[in-house]
């Protein structure tokens, strides 16, 4: 069971524009990326670069084939130095969540 500190609120709202990099566009809005015990990204060497994403998958851009089998057995998961939002300039929402190994 993970805890939250008093009066934190794990749940945000943000917007973003489409063709902005997630891991950046969460960064830009005050996201503290940071997962100590997280897997290492191979792409940008973070350890809370690894997303869930529980709606919206649509929004982001494909998933290319490195990706795709880092990604094999973790369906729902991206990483958010990869994923682009907004591809083909949709628009909708997108629900995720970041750093991972803390919940």
């Amino acid at each position: 069971a993970s805890q939250c500190a008093e009066g934190f609120d794990p749940v945000k709202k943000l917007e973003f524009f489409a063709g902005e990099n997630l891991k950046a566009a969460l960064q830009n809005r005050g996201i503290v990326l940071s997962d100590p015990r997280g897997a290492r990204c191979d792409f940008c060497g973070s350890k809370a670069c690894y997303v869930s994403i529980y709606k919206g998958k649509h929004l982001l851009n494909p998933m290319g084939v490195t990706e795709e089998k880092i990604m094999e057995r973790n369906q729902n998961c991206r990483l958010s130095c990869k994923t682009t939002v907004g591809h083909n300039m949709q628009e909708g929402d997108l629900k995720l969540k970041v750093n991972l190994s803390q919940w």
